[in-house]
């Protein structure tokens, strides 16, 4: 008889390679994300696969319990991520008003994971790692509009309610809602994966 072989729980990987491993997948999301919904649907990479992006923050937050996973998940997608930038918004298109505007969403990109860092960590201890974990994927959500719409406005010369922006501005009655609830539900799904609910 031969003993079956196990592969360890993920919770046995060590800190780092949880990091890396979630921050690779998070930097490859945005890419299809921008693929799949920027270029062939017209829609927003921003808005419309926030579930999956707060799935792969709230996950590794709830892994670590460690203050800082967030932004360390977002530092691929803050620096590398900034190369498309250049070439796109700033060479090519001219939209992009400057080259301070790469600096710019590497804090916009920092920001979207310290919103779950400091929901996860400051939410009342009674609300339990659930409501916890619910909380840090509704911050993470509103932290997406809220500093995607900043940096489209003041890193951009763009018209209003155009391409991104139409999400933010004139679609705002459908973007706030969508990207705070489904947040909010990618962050309970970490928690159910998490605990294998």
């Amino acid at each position: 008889m031969t003993a079956q072989v196990q592969a360890p729980p993920l919770q046995s990987i060590r800190p780092v390679w949880i990091v890396v491993i979630f921050s690779m997948i998070l930097f490859f999301a945005y890419g299809l994300g921008a693929f799949i919904f920027d270029l062939y649907t017209g829609t927003c990479m921003f808005v419309f696969p926030i579930y999956f992006y707060a799935l792969l923050v709230v996950y590794p937050i709830l892994l670590l319990k460690r203050f800082g996973v967030g932004m360390l998940l977002f530092l691929p997608q803050a620096i590398i991520g900034q190369i498309p930038v250049y070439i796109y918004d700033y060479a090519q298109d001219h939209t992009l008003i400057g080259l301070w505007g790469l600096v710019g969403w590497v804090v916009v990109f920092l920001g979207y994971g310290l919103a779950a860092d400091l929901a996860f960590r400051y939410a009342p201890a009674r609300w339990g790692e659930r409501g916890r974990a619910i909380l840090a994927g509704l911050a993470f959500g509103g932290a997406m509009y809220l500093f995607t719409l900043i940096a489209l406005t003041a890193f951009y010369n763009i018209p209003a309610n155009t391409g991104h922006l139409f999400y933010f501005q004139a679609g705002a009655g459908f973007s706030i809602p969508w990207m705070l609830l489904t947040g909010a539900f990618g962050g309970y799904t970490a928690y159910a994966i998490y605990r294998r609910v």
